[in-house]
């Protein structure tokens, strides 16, 4: 999705296309469009991606014409074990592309494999499925409508999941129009600009931290490291959902805001709420609410809790790592429930940098993969080399001070707020600022493209 072919070449041929085919056709030539991306970069992946769409399109079926029959929820668990299995083994994340496997110490010939968009497809085909069994909509008995939902390119890199019900009629229509197509490249440029910008200059710096010996790394350096790192996942999953938003918003389909600044968070389920949003949503509606209708009491709804929490988890890699973080999420949320009476009483400036201190101290055990270099790292932000700041501190915070500060404006929602309320409001600096900035987007994304950058899918794949 990010590369100069992908930007002059291939996206103004297929807007091309996509214009003059008739309005039926367009959907089904979305559905090709993603299979041909999926079969282009791993031809392997049609396979897996061919089973979650027939899983989802048969299971739909026979769930509805089995409705209130108890082969019904067989028919469910079956696709939900299916699909549950595609994600399992081929998603790729956490940029070691582990899988499951590797929690046993396996090695598998699919950890070399990218198999894109498997990360959404088994998720969304899950998601379906179980809305057609709640009866939120009845199954859809055409399988080129459902393959157009569960193949919709756009959101394969990273997002945002949506449900059937949410994009149905957005896919019945793919209605074209100027105004969609301008808003829809102001959320492309923006991504392009998160993602090659923002995280990859975030991660350039995180990895000059990270090759620093750690008994010879000062506390100040090892504070600005993990920083990056925060920021960098943040501008790395944002950006690719923002481009899905523009590139959809383009085709006339209008896909739900995933990020909310969610380092103005109070709490570390107020930053689950804001970060990923539908990923949130669908743990909470597909993983929280079902098993809590099946348990009873605070234990079943702590163990719910426990499920859903380490599955959004394991969306950002099924590494042990993963595993480390979900439990210390899970053990931090479960403080905030004990503490939450003293902790509403203070100012809400002071519960954000309480959790944002706390969110980086625990951020190490999702950045190193093995949990003693974690540790040490740690250990050093607070002073175990014995050095609190070098000249290397003062050249790092010098030279990436300005980045560091467009992240907080941005992360924070102070850089939102201004253009809500100062800029946007006003029609004569909407109309002239939106397309100035735009091309700016446009010509920056173009010059990092341009000198090779090649740390195009650092974490998501």
């Amino acid at each position: 999705m990010i590369s100069l072919a992908f930007l002059y070449f291939f996206l103004p041929l297929f807007m091309a296309a996509y214009a003059v085919l008739p309005g039926a056709l367009r959907g089904k030539f979305v559905a090709l469009t993603g299979a041909g991306i999926i079969a282009w970069i791993e031809p392997v992946a049609l396979i897996p991606v061919a089973v979650c769409v027939i899983t989802a399109y048969l299971g739909g079926i026979f769930i509805n014409n089995l409705s209130g029959r108890p082969s019904a929820k067989a028919v469910l668990a079956a696709s939900v074990i299916i699909n549950a299995a595609a994600f399992l083994l081929f998603h790729r994340t956490v940029y070691d592309r582990s899988d499951i496997l590797t929690l046993f110490g396996a090695a598998s010939f699919l950890k070399k494999a990218t198999f894109v968009g498997m990360a959404v497809i088994p998720m969304n085909a899950i998601s379906y499925c179980v809305d057609v069994y709640r009866k939120k909509y009845k199954c859809e008995h055409r399988f080129m409508m459902l393959a157009e939902y569960l193949l919709f390119f756009p959101i394969f890199f990273a997002g945002p999941l949506i449900g059937y019900g949410e994009v149905s009629k957005g896919l019945e229509k793919h209605d074209l129009s100027f105004s969609n197509c301008a808003a829809g490249i102001r959320l492309l440029m923006l991504g392009m600009f998160s993602k090659l910008v923002i995280a990859n200059t975030m991660y350039e710096l995180w990895e000059h931290v990270r090759d620093i010996p750690i008994e010879s790394l000062p506390a100040l350096t090892g504070w600005i490291g993990i920083m990056a790192f925060g920021f960098f996942m943040y501008f790395e999953v944002r950006g690719f959902s923002d481009m899905a938003r523009g590139l959809a918003q383009m085709l006339g389909i209008v896909l739900p805001k995933n990020f909310h600044e969610p380092y103005r968070s109070v709490s570390f389920m107020d930053f689950l709420r804001r970060f990923n949003r539908s990923l949130y949503r669908w743990c909470h509606s597909y993983i929280y609410r079902s098993v809590r209708s099946h348990t009873s009491g605070i234990m079943g709804r702590f163990f719910a809790f426990v499920l859903a929490v380490s599955a959004g988890t394991f969306w950002y890699g099924t590494s042990m790592r993963s595993l480390v973080f979900a439990a210390m999420l899970i053990f931090m949320m479960s403080l905030e429930m004990l503490l939450s009476k003293p902790l509403r009483k203070l100012p809400k400036l002071a519960r954000t940098l309480i959790f944002v201190a706390v969110l980086m101290m625990i951020l190490p055990f999702m950045a190193f993969t093995n949990i003693n270099d974690a540790f040490s790292y740690l250990m050093a932000m607070f002073g175990s080399s014995m050095i609190a700041v070098d000249n290397v501190s003062e050249y790092l915070l010098g030279t990436y001070l300005l980045f560091f500060v467009v992240c907080i404006f941005i992360s924070g929602g102070i850089f939102g707020y201004f253009f809500r309320k100062k800029v946007f409001m006003n029609e004569y600096l909407h109309t002239i600022i939106q397309p100035v900035w735009v091309i700016a987007l446009l010509m920056i994304c173009t010059a990092f493209l341009v000198a090779g950058d090649t740390r195009l899918f650092t974490y998501m794949f």
